[in-house]
């Protein structure tokens, strides 16, 4: 939760009091990441044209990776500028801070390719630029360059004195010396910037296979990196098995095992390749999802460098992604196979979000032969059964009517009501009661202590002051149904409303999203400037508006004014709680029932 990445260093509350924060990939994770650009897609992925369409693909993706963002030639993948100049071939950076906040107050984070393996110079092999972020200067010189990094044996250049590559090499920049302190200092703080500067909610490492796992999980600690995932372009389970524990286990990977058993099993009609032995016994979906590491895995059918080497996929493409998105591990939808079968993987991704799948769920695999892939998926609110291939086959207890998606090659069974509205797979059920948790009223986080809303027509509505704490000018909350005695109990399924990320609430904006959390400590949490407003959810679209509660139409005049000896407390005329006026103007004076608006010489 954010309340721990925020109030941890204050030390303010017992942390085995709270829900634990979840370092590289979180637990029992339903979102869905885009892969939201491919190679060359300069116009038609510019940070401009992504922004125009937040209110279509935030309905069904909670991340979206983007190419390194920081001033370079090209893609990104021969970085320059880390801390500043983040001005690329897809946006100047004020569009992409824009992209990134509008997208954030739908609930919808971004990750950034993070391409620290190497680097390149500004007009020269080497000459990296010297930047100026938080206070500090950050640099890195020869002695950060590996030794046998190929400039080493160039003809005209200096050599390089840091210590030998602890991975592959890349041929194309200067190799960074993993081992050297001062290397570590920039990437740790490289990684930190990128968050808290630009606003990205998590890492795709490039090329990891370049230097060590364990640099990662430094990185990742440092920054307390939530979403990681690392681009380990290999085959073999083992190998990408040993990396995320290299990491510490701080970061999820590619599941680039299960690509290849995809590829192979729709090149040659053979479906049994999508099925691997988990403890050489058990039937369960090929790769990294198949035993182990089904949190770390991230699942995809193709991405940019695939998409146009000998890698890339061939087969049906809609079938594909009804196995990805049907299964465990946490799905990544390339941007092209999205906008030429829209239409069919909206619905898979409802189906999937209905029933609560997530990147941990259970699967019981049914039937394995050439023609067929079938299995069980549970999710928390429901199971889901998945057929690929050609086979005329159906599953046991259930029935045509339960189908809730098909094609070629592919069928989908639930009993589960599925809402292909987009939204997440959320119905319009609205609770019986609804609290607000957070920071308001003067009290910390806490799982007995909340705000009961009132119902309305379509939601809930509530007067409430956000207090935010003693180390922050914002106040932050959520939902839940029910208080409770425990975290354990509070976080229980179905009990957690909140967004998928933390998410600023524009006052008298249009709102923001939330989502139900089948595993709550693995909720966020709204925030906006501390103060008294209205706060109004709309239930059917899963809604949160924070409106001004003392505004000028609303103050009385002077004749009204409380005589009593109540303190006087004072509000910006948006509805800001200040301590005290400090700066000349007019402000909102409130003394128990009564309001006047006063101005301060």
């Amino acid at each position: 939760m954010k309340i721990l990445k925020y109030l941890g260093a204050a030390a303010l509350l017992a942390a085995s009091s709270m829900p634990a924060f979840s370092l590289g990939w979180p637990s029992n994770y339903q979102g869905v990441m885009l892969q939201g650009f491919y190679w060359d897609s300069y116009e038609d992925t510019k940070w401009t044209n992504l922004e125009s369409q937040a209110d279509e693909i935030s309905k069904y993706f909670t991340l979206i990776w983007v190419p390194n963002s920081g001033h370079c030639s090209y893609m990104g993948y021969m970085p320059q500028y880390w801390f500043t100049n983040h001005n690329s071939a897809f946006g100047t950076e004020a569009e992409l801070l824009s992209m990134i906040s509008t997208y954030r107050e739908k609930g919808v984070g971004f990750i950034a390719d993070c391409v620290i393996n190497h680097r390149n110079g500004v007009t020269n092999w080497y000459d990296f630029p010297v930047e100026e972020w938080n206070g500090k200067t950050w640099k890195i010189g020869l002695e950060g360059i590996c030794s046998n990094d190929e400039m080493a044996y160039a003809s005209g250049q200096p050599k390089p004195t840091g210590a030998p590559d602890t991975g592959d090499n890349f041929d194309g920049c200067r190799d960074l010396d993993h081992t050297n302190a001062n290397v570590q200092e920039n990437c740790k703080n490289y990684v930190k910037c990128l968050q808290e500067k630009y606003g990205y909610a998590g890492m795709r490492y490039d090329m990891v296979k370049g230097y060590s796992g364990y640099y990662n999980g430094i990185y990742n600690r440092y920054a307390n990196v939530e979403f990681s995932v690392g681009e380990y372009w290999d085959g073999q389970y083992d190998a990408v098995a040993a990396w995320i524990d290299a990491t510490g286990k701080t970061s999820a990977a590619f599941d680039f095992p299960a690509k290849y058993c995809i590829n192979e099993a729709f090149a040659n009609n053979d479906m049994t390749k999508l099925v691997w032995k988990a403890n050489g016994t058990t039937d369960q979906p090929a790769g990294l999802i198949h035993f182990g590491y089904p949190r770390y895995a991230v699942t995809f059918i193709d991405n940019h460098d695939t998409y146009r080497d000998g890698s890339k996929f061939t087969g049906n493409v809609v079938a594909a992604n009804a196995f990805i998105l049907l299964s465990p591990g946490t799905p990544c939808v390339f941007l092209p196979h999205y906008q030429q079968y829209k239409t069919a993987i909206q619905e898979l991704i409802n189906i999937r979000n209905a029933a609560g799948i997530h990147n941990e769920s259970h699967v019981t695999v049914l039937r394995s032969s050439r023609d067929c892939y079938m299995a069980e998926v549970t999710g928390t609110k429901g199971k889901v059964v998945v057929k690929v291939g050609s086979a005329m086959v159906s599953p046991s207890g259930y029935a045509d009517s339960d189908i809730k998606a098909a094609g070629n090659d592919y069928c989908v069974w639930t009993k589960v009501n599925v809402n292909n509205q987009g939204g997440g797979g959320q119905t319009s059920d609205k609770p019986e009661s609804l609290y607000v948790i957070g920071e308001t009223a003067g009290h910390p986080w806490a799982y007995d202590k909340g705000e009961k809303m009132t119902p309305t027509e379509d939601g809930f509505k509530l007067k409430i002051e956000l207090s935010g704490s003693d180390t922050s000018t914002d106040g932050y909350f959520s939902f839940v149904k029910n208080l409770s005695n425990s975290w354990d109990n509070l976080n229980a399924s179905g009990n957690r409303f909140a967004p998928s990320i933390d998410t600023p609430i524009t006052i008298n904006g249009a709102g923001a999203k939330f989502v139900e959390h089948s595993v709550g400590n693995n909720a966020k949490a709204f925030y906006a400037p501390k103060g008294n407003y209205e706060l109004v959810v709309d239930w059917p679209t899963k809604t949160a508006r924070l409106l001004s509660v003392v505004g000028i139409d609303e103050i009385g005049d002077s004749d009204s004014w409380s005589s009593t000896e109540e303190i006087a407390e004072y509000y910006t005329l948006d509805g800001r709680k200040v301590n005290e006026p400090l700066a000349p103007g007019p402000y909102i004076e409130r003394k128990g029932a009564s309001t006047r608006k006063v101005l301060i010489p």
